[in-house]
């Protein structure tokens, strides 16, 4: 398997995303901190847009600086899942150094992880905490 720790966390992005995304009620997308922060459905753009431009950049080495029109929230969450899915299997095409993989993890991917995170505390402050489990312990499988 081509660059498998790239893919794991690929998977685990996956895996926490959509706890961060789960039964989620119907005003969600809209919720707002306030004082310039970001509606989930903005977040789950910039997800987006943050690992479609990644992708972009693996195939073609071009940066793709253009942000992607928003859409509803149930359409945000399929579009970055899609997007998941085919960034899985870009890195499984071609095995990249161990420098370039060192800045995707500490880029993109943290970058990602840190907005599930946003994500995850938005659910609790809109009622709706999200069960916690060991995460070291998770099923999680690389690829899908």
């Amino acid at each position: 398997m081509k660059n498998e720790l790239l893919r794991h966390p690929i998977s685990t992005i996956k895996y926490r995303f959509e706890k961060s995304v789960a039964n989620r009620k119907a005003n969600f997308g809209e919720f707002n901190l306030g004082k310039g922060s970001r509606n989930p459905i903005e977040i789950i753009n910039h997800m987006y847009h943050v690992l479609y431009s990644t992708r972009i950049f693996l195939e073609e080495e071009n940066f793709n600086a253009k942000s992607p029109k928003a859409l509803t929230l149930k359409q945000e969450i399929e579009r970055f899942d899609n997007e998941l899915i085919s960034i899985d299997k870009a890195l499984n095409k071609n095995e990249l150094p161990l420098n370039y993989s060192k800045r995707l993890i500490q880029g993109p991917f943290s970058d990602i992880l840190t907005h599930i995170g946003q994500i995850s505390l938005m659910q609790r402050l809109n009622g709706n905490p999200i069960i916690g489990e060991n995460f070291f312990a998770a099923a999680i499988k690389t690829g899908f």
